[in-house]
């Protein structure tokens, strides 16, 4: 095989305060949440292929850029993107919720507020505490499934050994979220155990799900902290009350 023929392995390089170098031919997608008629997400909803052509591609990280999701140059005007979220994902703030038909994990380290894990008549640890139903167990697997951060994880009693997984391409989705005052940019979701690797060489251990934030604001870089949904629904909130006066 030539040299131009050698395939590259899939992965996330992060550029020291600069962007995602994305190599390998990773899939590029459009996603938003799909919310109830209060608000709540439910569920991810497919908007398109945006994949460039080539084999690999840059995304923004800074928030900056005009040519958002993907990176212009923006960050050079002083973007500190200094890394500082664990590579081994060792965290000290993980609750557990233990019902009869599942066990649910959550580390808080990797929260990032995207909504999924709470209803309005019921939550994530409510229904896997009730878990001994099907339908409430259905349901908070669901709910640990859409959580694009892995912060919620869950085992069944069967296989208590190891986390049940939903099967994710190999793929990176723009994801948009839903608040009361609008849609909002929200952070890159990464699937299908891509391995990305911080500026300095180390890896990440790769995840299923992981959330990276594309606002700049983090303060758990490359990860998203949930930074994006206070700044931006700020600015919404601020722009709705000038324009009812």
């Amino acid at each position: 095989m030539s040299e131009s023929e050698t395939e590259i392995t899939p992965k996330i390089t992060i550029k020291k305060n600069g962007p995602y170098k994305v190599e390998g031919k990773v899939p590029f997608i459009k996603l938003t949440q799909v919310c109830s008629e209060y608000g709540e997400p439910l569920e991810w909803k497919f908007l398109g292929d945006q994949t460039p052509d080539g084999d690999s591609y840059l995304l923004c990280r800074c928030g900056k850029s005009a040519t958002y999701p993907f990176c212009d140059g923006s960050h050079k005007a002083g973007f500190d993107g200094t890394e500082s979220a664990r590579t081994d994902r060792a965290s000290l703030r993980v609750f557990t919720y233990k019902g009869p038909g599942l066990t649910v994990r959550k580390d808080s380290s990797l929260c990032m507020q995207s909504g999924f894990c709470v209803l309005r008549n019921t939550s994530v640890s409510e229904l896997t505490y009730g878990s001994i139903d099907p339908v409430k167990r259905d349901r908070a697997i669901k709910m640990v499934h859409d959580c694009p951060s892995s912060s919620l994880t869950c085992r069944l009693p069967q296989d208590p050994d190891h986390d049940l997984e939903p099967e994710l391409p190999v793929q990176i989705a723009e994801t948009i979220e839903i608040t009361s005052y609008g849609p909002i940019r929200a952070p890159l979701f990464v699937m299908g155990y891509l391995p990305i690797e911080r500026s300095d060489g180390v890896p990440f251990r790769p995840l299923n799900r992981i959330s990276l934030c594309t606002c700049g604001g983090s303060h758990n870089k490359p990860l998203c902290d949930g930074t994006h949904r206070f700044t931006q629904e700020a600015a919404l909130r601020r722009q709705a009350r000038l324009n009812n006066q």
